[in-house]
């Protein structure tokens, strides 16, 4: 039997109202005084934060409020000996726009009105105008007059600034000596990189505040305009004997079509450098991927194969050492001469030969027999006086230290092949400075192309004065040479068209064999080395034709003439006044000389919107008509030497680059 069992009921206890008043009371209070000691903590931490702050904090704080700009110096200038400017920097205007300041019905007309003033297409501009940020580039290193029109419009959204730009106010002038910056204001090539630092000058760093969304409120305070500029240098170059040595080079390239030519010009009592010349050039304002190769200063880049040209100094050495005198006989055994382990020939055979007709005719059995006399040690001994087989310590990266053989090594076919300059390699420069040395009484001067460093205010930083390395030869030794040296541009020598008119000139030819993949091949280097006055040297010359292609190879020819051009021009340029009996008697006898044009505006294209506009060559020389073209894209062909005759398309015509514009010459 079951049965079913019942539970009482259960009471529920419920709490007064005022129990649960009083117990919530107590629990804000409780969390009241929390959040007050807390607040109090943090009081009393933002005071001490205030009073004496933490370094970790001042750092955060001045990163959130302040921006730092770095201001770089301007870069200093390069000059010429008298003070001439081949290297500047000048601020060229950027347009620029603040895409967030411009309404969205302003942007088609503005775009439209930017674009007819820039010259650029109307989408172009609008695209920049849609952009994000507070600043962004439309068009840089416009014309200034562009610039105050653009500035015109009197947009708060549109201005102008003005950046440095490096300039080059002689263009291809020295172009491969002076070399060129960088987009980053980092010099490249030749003084501009190789005294980067000291034309960069320094740098300050300044601060500007920022506001909360991070943009500038303050400009960078300026720098003091003795302090913002870099170090000028000061180079030996003369503008003018420059412009007559790339005049010389111009019409070799023309006459010639060499894979290059060069010439140098020296002083030779101090060593400066008044020339360094290269061609083909390049435009340093207007570079382009195009131009690579015509940047290389091949004066101080290339180790060549000097020949003939060496000869002056295996007779110097000759005659130094009392073996031979001017007037000494030897047999040059009528053009070919053999002996233990090779043979040596002439191109033009003779037999007995005095020391001064060897030099004339330039006989490579005389000079290989004098070598002979000399021995190994002491004929490279001479080589090494005469500064081959040493780089010069030209102020140039990229210079060569050619080769000079081992005398404890040397086989005869090497010692003969030496003495007129095969088998051995040297630069222009080099050259340059030994035939300078002969000029100089037998003082080897180091080459000098900067003449000093200074400060804008006219303070010199660095001075390089005219140094002395060593004497090569005697006085005696050295005028002899030169005397022997001036029958070679007399009648029956090698060198006739390097005469001069109202000079004397010492020189001497070379014809050299070029080698192409470890052997002897067809090409030639022509060269042509000389002095002038001969009786009382001031200048040496050095012109090096790389592998000429047209007309003659031969260095009396293919380089003389620009000797000739280079020195005549040099004697007008610093005021010597040529011998007025020698132009007397000079009247008979013909003078190779470059053709020069009367000095006018430069050739300047015009761009009529999608071709050029030929402009009038007539009258005009070759340099001038190239220097007019360079840059355009046309193709040239000419005909002939000496100034315009003719041309075709007629001036006015229209040419699209890649056409071609033909100019004759007479």
């Amino acid at each position: 039997m079951s049965r079913n069992l019942e539970l009482p009921p259960v009471e529920i206890q419920v709490e007064s109202r005022a129990l649960v008043r009083d117990r919530a009371r107590g629990r804000s209070k409780l969390v009241g005084a929390m959040v007050g000691l807390a607040l109090v903590a943090i009081g009393c931490r933002g005071v001490l934060l205030c009073v004496r702050p933490a370094q970790q904090v001042i750092d955060v704080g001045m990163v959130q409020r302040y921006d730092q700009v770095v201001l770089r110096a301007a870069r200093g200038e390069i000059l010429d000996r008298e003070g001439r400017r081949l290297a500047t920097s000048v601020d060229t205007p950027t347009v620029a726009v603040d895409p967030e300041m411009i309404k969205a019905d302003e942007v088609d007309s503005l775009a439209a009105s930017l674009a007819r003033i820039l010259d650029l297409p109307v989408e172009e501009v609008r695209e920049k105008m849609l952009r994000k940020g507070r600043y962004v580039k439309v068009a840089a290193r416009v014309h200034p007059a562009i610039a105050a029109e653009v500035q015109r419009l009197g947009h708060h959204a549109v201005w102008t600034h003005s950046d440095p730009r490096r300039y080059y106010p002689e263009e291809t002038l020295g172009s491969q000596v002076i070399g060129f910056v960088d987009a980053g204001g980092h010099g490249r090539a030749g003084l501009e990189q190789y005294l980067d630092e000291q034309l960069r000058g320094g740098s300050i760093v300044v601060q500007r505040r920022r506001d909360q969304l991070g943009l500038d409120v303050d400009r960078p305070a300026t720098w003091g305009n003795t302090t913002n500029h870099g170090l000028n240098v000061h180079t030996t170059l003369d503008r003018q004997i420059q412009h007559a040595a790339d005049e010389a080079l111009a019409t070799v390239m023309l006459e010639s079509a060499p894979l290059s030519v060069s010439a140098v010009v020296v002083d030779v009592r101090t060593g400066d450098i008044l020339a360094m010349a290269n061609a083909p050039e390049f435009n340093p304002n207007a570079r382009s991927e195009e131009d690579v190769a015509s940047r290389k200063n091949h004066i101080v880049m290339d180790a060549i194969e000097p020949g003939s040209i060496f000869k002056p100094f295996t007779i110097a050495a000759a005659v130094e050492e009392g073996i031979v005198t001017p007037d000494s006989i030897i047999d040059c055994e009528g053009g070919q001469y053999y002996f233990n382990g090779g043979d040596v020939g002439d191109d033009h055979p003779k037999g007995l030969l005095t020391v001064t007709e060897i030099m004339k005719y330039s006989s490579n059995i005389g000079v290989t027999k004098l070598a002979f006399q000399l021995g190994a040690h002491t004929f490279i001994d001479y080589l090494h006086k005469f500064g081959f087989g040493e780089r010069t310590g030209v102020p140039l990266y990229g210079e060569r230290r050619g080769m000079i053989r081992n005398p404890d090594k040397i086989r005869p076919i090497e010692l003969a092949n030496t003495s007129f300059g095969q088998g051995a390699t040297a630069s222009p420069l080099q050259m340059a400075m030994a035939i300078a040395a002969l000029g100089n009484d037998g003082i080897r001067m180091r080459p000098r192309l900067v003449s000093r460093v200074e400060a804008v205010d006219g303070v010199a930083e660095v001075r390089h004065e005219p140094q002395e390395v060593m004497r090569a030869v005697s006085v005696e030794t050295a005028q002899k040479t030169v005397a022997m040296m001036q029958t070679v541009t007399e009648t029956g020598g090698t060198g006739t068209r390097g005469r001069v008119p109202g000079f004397r000139v010492a020189g001497k030819t070379g014809t050299a064999q070029k080698v192409k993949n470890g052997v002897y091949s067809e090409a030639r280097i022509s060269s042509f080395v000389g002095l002038i006055p001969a009786e009382d040297p001031v200048l040496a010359i050095v012109v090096i034709v790389d592998e000429p292609t047209q007309g003659s190879k031969y260095g009396g020819i293919a380089a003389a003439p620009a000797f000739a051009h280079i020195a005549k021009r040099s004697m007008q340029i610093l005021g010597i006044s040529p011998d007025p009996v020698l132009l007397a008697e000079e009247k008979k006898v013909p003078v190779a000389e470059l053709p020069r044009s009367t000095p006018r505006e430069p050739v300047r294209l015009t761009w009529a919107g999608d071709a050029w506009s030929v402009p009038d060559f007539s009258g005009r020389s070759v340099r001038d008509v190239l220097v007019g073209l360079e840059g355009s894209g046309l193709r040239v062909e000419f005909e002939g030497s000496g100034v315009a005759i003719a041309q075709k398309p007629d001036p006015g015509e229209h040419l699209a680059p890649g056409q071609s514009v033909s100019v004759v010459f007479q």
